[in-house]
């Protein structure tokens, strides 16, 4: 790196270290447009860890999973870097916060995350997200558990199963349209068969809920052309719902059907 470069991140060393939280927060928003215009400075590692992560203040926190999420994870020979073990450590303690909007956001940057090595560690917090009082939680633990599964398999092998369980429990709409949704990506049968159990409340069921499952039929009629008569008929069936956007939904896709 040329002396400018050099520079810099001596200044931003010095911010992070001697810094208040106010100057740490200009420091780090400095940090992630240099990092984003190409300078990733990932000497800056250990001066973040132990001077921007143990701050409490929520501005900074968001900054710094926003660092996480685009800071160098790996040494050059594909390893985890050792230092991210403590990274690790702190995201899941805030896996585990009793702020729900952190546990919140947490979940989100998991499904940002794409190195397996990182993730493991968290797979145990995630899952137990599922079953949150909150459904901010839950709704972003849907999404962790789905992309975590899309990362390593292994990680997460029963995520379809998961996602079947909890449906059979979760009431906020939002969720299960979340679940239903990521099921039918992860392993299409499960979510066929979940149309299939819930015939008799078609109409009734919340609109969220019914969109994803025209959107689903949409999509997997193209391949599946044999369940057509069947397909035809739940959409019809949709036809009698009360949601006016459902309703438009079901009979636009009549006519593709």
């Amino acid at each position: 790196p040329n002396n400018s470069s050099k520079t810099s991140v001596q200044e931003f060393r010095s911010a992070l270290e001697k810094g208040k939280d106010e100057d740490k927060l200009d420091a780090m928003r400095r940090i992630l447009i240099t990092m984003l215009n190409g300078n990733l400075m990932p000497e800056l590692l250990m001066y973040v860890i132990r001077y921007v992560m143990p701050s409490k203040d929520k501005e900074l926190k968001k900054l710094l999973y926003f660092y996480w999420e685009i800071c160098p994870k790996l040494e050059p020979d594909g390893k985890l870097k050792q230092e991210m073990i403590l990274v690790c450590n702190a995201i899941q303690h805030d896996l585990q916060h009793p702020n729900e909007y952190i546990r919140g956001n947490t979940l989100r940057f998991l499904s940002k995350l794409k190195e397996p090595e990182l993730l493991e560690p968290l797979v145990a917090s995630a899952r137990l997200c599922l079953e949150h009082r909150h459904a901010y939680v839950r709704k972003n633990a849907v999404f962790a558990i789905y992309s975590i599964f899309k990362v390593s398999e292994h990680l997460i092998f029963d995520a379809a199963d998961l996602l079947v369980d909890f449906l059979a429990v979760e009431t906020d709409s939002t969720c299960k349209r979340n679940a239903f949704v990521c099921l039918g990506s992860l392993q299409r049968e499960s979510a066929l068969r979940y149309i299939q159990d819930n015939l008799q409340s078609l109409a009734t069921l919340d609109p969220l809920l019914q969109l994803s499952f025209v959107e689903f039929i949409r999509k997997d009629a193209v391949e599946h052309s044999d369940l057509r008569n069947q397909y035809l008929s739940i959409i019809s069936d949709l036809l009698d719902t009360t949601s006016n956007t459902v309703i438009y939904e079901a009979a636009t896709t009549l006519t593709i059907l």
